[in-house]
């Protein structure tokens, strides 16, 4: 896991190889292969590991506290090196040597993890009618995951504060 924690940072997915990480950091590739099959299955884990360990849902019994400790989440996650390299790690291009499918896989795995925010919030009758769960949960992530993608600016309180209220304004039931 080191080792492709490693070369997805310094590589990307577009780059990212296993008999290149196994040769670069003596590890047995036969037994990565035998654990994970291919490139895309362990970078895939990595990178949903990497989610996982750091971006849960809250259950503070708000909409808006919930949204607030989502963001500052996902702030702490890409305020790090390894955060931001990782992050960028998951923007493919056209011509990327892994499909498509594995930055989708592991986008759909992040929002299921934190769609419980929104879940609890409409059982107790916050968000406003109509609602799009994804589109709710992405005013939250988009702007914290661009900032961390274009800048190498931290991302502070005061902004990931600000985003998680604008998302509150734009989905609570007022």
């Amino acid at each position: 896991m080191e080792a492709t924690y490693d070369e997805l940072t310094r590589w990307g997915l577009e780059r990212f190889d296993i008999p290149t990480m196994c040769a670069r950091h003596r590890i047995d590739e036969s037994l990565v292969r035998r654990y994970w099959g291919n490139g895309r299955t362990l970078a895939l884990d990595v990178l949903l590991n990497w989610s996982e360990e750091v971006l849960t849902a809250p259950d503070t019994g708000s909409l808006r506290t919930d949204l607030r400790e989502l963001a500052a989440a996902v702030a702490r996650q890409v305020n790090t090196p390894l955060g931001r390299s990782l992050l960028r790690a998951t923007v493919v291009d056209d011509r990327a040597a892994f499909t498509d499918d594995t930055r989708m896989k592991f986008w759909q795995r992040r929002f299921a993890n934190i769609r419980p925010v929104i879940d609890r919030a409409a059982a107790r009758g916050e968000l406003r009618p109509g609602v799009d769960v994804i589109a709710a949960l992405q005013l939250v992530l988009a702007p914290l995951n661009l900032r961390a993608l274009y800048t190498t600016d931290p991302i502070d309180d005061a902004y990931h504060q600000t985003i998680a209220d604008l998302a509150w304004h734009a989905i609570a039931a007022h």
